[in-house]
């Protein structure tokens, strides 16, 4: 299958396989993640297996706004985040874990493996999936034709609206707009 779109629609196989990971950690947080939580898969095409961490942002209380902190008043320039145990890390216990640990650093997190996800996520992580492959679609056309700016192409008329003529130009639609003459 990941050849296959590969060679039809020219989505190169990274992209493919990044979609993939992604709506796994999709379907993994809809059914065993928790609010505000960061979650990551990495999928290994070779065995099917698929690999899940939960990434934490190393904070220090100038950055973040702490529980106990009140809430900023209203017109206040205290833009901060709240504190969420699930999505931040303290400094102090990130360099606990990782030594060199700096501000706004990544802590990773093994998580769990699960293989049995509901129906509602795994509808998640199909959705996640024709979103990214249309979008790597989008721009492996967009590459294919920018370098052919200025040049003459070949296509059929689809239709006019309005004055705009849409030209098929074979893998996407290209439109020629309409200008009043004054």
């Amino acid at each position: 299958a990941l050849d296959q779109l590969e060679t039809e629609r020219g989505i190169p196989r990274e992209k493919i396989i990044e979609a993939i990971s992604q709506a796994l950690a999709a379907a993994y947080k809809k059914d065993y993640g928790k609010k505000g939580q960061i979650v990551r898969g990495h999928f290994d095409p070779v065995s099917g297996t698929a690999e899940f961490e939960q990434v934490k942002i190393a904070v220090d209380e100038s950055t973040v706004r702490m529980p106990e902190e009140e809430e900023p008043e209203e017109g206040s320039q205290d833009m901060r985040p709240r504190f969420n145990a699930e999505h931040h890390i303290l400094i102090e216990d990130a360099r606990k874990i990782k030594k060199d640990a700096q501000i706004d650093d990544e802590v990773i997190f093994p998580l769990e493996v699960k293989d049995d996800y509901g129906r509602i996520a795994a509808q998640t992580a199909k959705q996640v999936i024709i979103q990214k492959i249309r979008e790597a679609e989008r721009q492996a056309v967009l590459a294919e034709f920018s370098g052919r700016k200025d040049e003459v192409v070949q296509g059929t008329v689809q239709r006019i609206e309005h004055g705009n003529v849409f030209v098929d130009l074979g893998r996407t639609v290209g439109m020629l707009p309409y200008e009043e003459q004054i």
